[in-house]
C-alpha cells in the first residue's frame, strides 16, 4: 500500500485541520497521502461506495447521527471494506473500546491526532488492507484448488463426478452422443519401486501434459485416482473416442519420461464406454463400463485400447474359461491380502498391550468405533472393499496414543493447552507407526485426518468439507458418538438420544451433514443393545 498514494477521508461535522493531520503522518514515514474531508454522512457513504477511500478517520460525534450510528451503516456497506479509525474525546476511551467490537480497526483521542499515535494507527490500517488483499487472493486460489488435483493440475475426482452427472443429463436431454475414456499407466507400481516416488510423480505430471495437448477444448480431463485418468467426451461417438484413445496410446508409447538423470518409457491401457452401450441407464454405468473395458485392455497385455462392446463380444466367449481362472486367482489373492492386513491391525494392538500398560481402554474404544463404522458404511451401501478399508482404519485410528503419556490420557477434567497439543499429535504418530508396515496405504489418510472438522477448524491440517477423506469423516462421527455414550474419565456419559442430538447439533460444523443424517437413521433403526 505504501508504494502509491493513500486516500484518507476525515469525516467531521466541524472543519478539521487537514494540514496538521498530513504533517503528522508524513513526519514519521515517506508514504504519500491525499487527505480529504466530509461533513455529512451522505458524502462519506458516496465516497466509500465509489471506492475513493482507503482509510476513514471518523469523528465520534459527527452530525446528524452519533458516531455509532454512522459506524453501523459503514459496517453494513458490502462495497466498503474500508478500515475505520474513530476519534473520541479525551477521557471517553470506553466509546472507542466498544467501537472495536463493532468493526472499528482502531481508536484515538483528539489529543493524539497530532502525535505519532496517528501514524501508528494509519500504518496498522494499511497493513490490514494488504492482509485482506492477500486473504482474498488466497481464497481465490483455494477455490481453484477445490476442483483441481494438486499434483497434475487436472480436475480432481470430486469435480469429475459433478461434471459426469451434468454431461450425462445434457446428452440425454439433447439426444447427443457421449463417450468416455478411462486410462491407467501400465506397471506404475514398478516405476515407483524402481525409480522412487518423486520420479513417479514426474511421470504423472508429464502424463497429464500429454493428455491436455491431445484432447479438444470441449473435452474434460480428470485425475480419477492414483495413476488412473478419466476423459469425458461430449457429443462424441464411440468411434471418435476410439480414434482419440489410439492417439493417446501411441503418444504414451513414444514418449520418454525424464526427471534429472532418470528416464523411462511408460505405456498406458485404455478403456472406452458410450452412452449407447446396451446396458447404460445412469452415469455410473458409463464409468463402470469404461472400467470394465480398461480391465480387458490390461488382460490383453496392456498398451492396448478396448471398448466396452469389445469386452462383451465373441472374444469373451472364446476366452471365458481363461478369464474365469484369472478372476478367481485375483479374488483369492485379494482375500489373502485383506487377511494379512487384518492380522497386521490386530497384531498392532497385541504389541501395544505388551509394551504399554493400561491399553485395554483404547482397544475397547476402537472396537466400538469399528462397530459404529460398520453400521454407517452398510447404511451407505458402500462396497465391501471400501468398508473394510474404513473399518481397518477405525481399528487403529488411535494407535498413535501409544506416544502420549498415559496420565494425560486418563486425566479427569479439562486438559491444559500444552496437554491438548500433545494429544493432538496422536494422528501423526499413528501414521508414522502404521506406514512402517507398507500394507495400509489407503488406511493412512483416514488415520491422519479423523480429527479434521467439516468447517475447516480441526487438526492436523485444517482440511474442510469434501477435502477431508470420506472415510475419515465417517470415523469422526463414529468416534464422537462412542465417546459420548461410553463411560470415561473426561466427559459426562450421555444417553443414545442425547448423543444423537449432539451429533445433529454439530452437523455442518464438526461433521458432514449427510453422514450425520444417515448415521442417526441407522442408529434409530437398530439401537445399540
Amino acid at each position: 500500500m505504501s508504494k502509491h498514494e493513500i486516500r484518507l477521508l476525515v469525516a467531521d461535522s466541524n472543519h478539521p485541520n487537514l494540514e496538521i493531520i498530513k504533517k503528522t503522518l508524513t513526519a514519521f514515514d515517506d508514504t504519500s497521502y491525499t487527505i480529504s474531508s466530509a461533513n455529512s454522512w451522505k458524502k462519506v457513504s458516496t465516497m466509500i461506495s465509489e471506492g475513493d477511500v482507503d482509510i476513514l478517520l471518523l469523528e465520534h460525534n459527527m452530525k446528524p447521527k452519533k458516531g455509532e450510528g454512522i459506524l453501523d451503516q459503514i459496517c453494513r456497506n458490502k462495497k466498503g471494506g474500508v478500515p475505520v479509525i474513530i476519534i473520541v474525546p479525551e477521557g471517553k476511551e470506553e466509546i472507542g473500546v466498544k467501537s472495536l467490537d463493532r468493526g472499528v480497526y482502531d481508536y484515538l483521542t483528539r489529543e493524539e491526532i497530532d502525535t505519532v499515535a496517528l501514524s501508528r494507527a494509519v500504518r496498522g490500517a494499511l497493513k490490514r488492507i494488504e492482509l485482506e488483499k492477500n486473504v482474498k487472493e488466497s481464497l481465490a486460489k483455494l477455490e481453484k484448488m477445490a476442483i483441481r488435483d494438486g499434483l497434475t493440475g487436472l480436475y480432481n475426482h470430486h469435480h469429475f463426478k459433478e461434471v459426469m452427472v451434468n454431461e450425462f443429463k445434457k446428452a440425454q436431454r439433447h439426444m447427443q452422443p457421449l463417450s468416455c475414456i478411462m486410462l491407467d499407466l501400465d506397471h506404475f507400481k514398478n516405476v515407483n519401486d524402481t525409480h522412487g516416488h518423486q520420479f513417479g510423480d514426474a511421470v504423472l505430471v508429464q502424463a497429464a501434459d500429454i493428455l491436455k495437448k491431445i484432447v479438444r477444448d470441449t473435452d474434460f480431463v480428470a485425475r480419477y485416482g492414483g495413476e488412473e485418468f478419466f476423459i469425458i467426451l461430449p457429443n462424441t461417438s464411440v468411434n471418435g473416442a476410439y480414434i482419440l484413445a489410439e492417439r493417446i496410446r501411441v503418444a504414451f508409447a513414444n514418449h520418454i519420461f525424464n526427471k534429472a538423470d532418470i528416464s523411462a518409457t511408460v505405456t498406458t491401457s485404455v478403456g472406452l464406454s458410450s452412452l449407447y452401450d446396451e446396458n447404460v441407464v445412469s452415469h455410473d454405468d458409463l464409468i463402470a463400463n469404461a472400467d470394465k473395458a480398461l480391465y480387458r485392455a490390461k488382460w490383453r497385455g496392456r498398451n492396448n485400447v478396448c471398448s466396452f462392446d469389445d469386452s462383451e463380444s465373441g472374444e469373451r466367449v472364446r476366452i471365458k474359461e481363461e478369464t474365469g481362472k484369472i478372476e478367481d486367482f485375483y479374488d483369492r489373492l485379494e482375500k489373502l491380502n485383506d487377511s494379512i492386513k487384518e492380522t497386521c491391525v490386530m497384531s498392532a494392538h497385541t504389541i501395544l498391550r505388551d509394551i504399554v500398560g493400561d491399553w485395554d481402554f483404547v482397544n475397547e474404544h476402537s472396537l466400538r468405533v469399528c462397530d459404529y463404522v460398520d453400521r454407517l458404511t452398510k447404511a451407505l451401501s458402500m462396497s465391501d472393499n471400501d468398508r473394510n478399508v474404513i473399518r481397518r482404519a477405525a481399528m487403529v485410528h488411535d494407535i498413535g496414543m501409544a506416544g502420549i503419556n498415559i496420565r494425560i490420557l486418563k486425566k479427569s477434567g479439562k486438559l491444559t493447552n500444552r496437554e491438548y497439543t500433545l494429544v493432538k499429535r496422536h494422528s501423526n504418530i499413528g501414521v508414522k507407526i502404521m506406514e512402517k508396515t507398507k500394507l495400509l496405504d489407503r488406511e493412512l489418510p483416514l488415520i491422519l485426518y479423523h480429527h479434521e472438522r467439516f468447517d475447516g477448524t480441526g487438526y492436523p491440517h485444517k482440511l474442510k468439507g469434501d477435502t477431508i477423506p470420506f472415510g475419515a469423516r465417517i470415523i469422526a462421527i463414529a468416534e464422537a458418538y462412542d465417546v459420548m455414550v461410553s463411560t470415561n474419565t473426561y466427559s459426562k456419559t450421555r444417553s443414545v438420544q442425547e448423543a444423537l442430538k449432539e451429533l445433529k447439533k454439530a452437523s455442518g460444523s464438526q461433521f458432514d451433514p449427510h453422514l450425520v443424517k444417515t448415521f442417526i437413521h441407522a442408529v434409530e433403526k437398530h439401537p445399540p443393545a
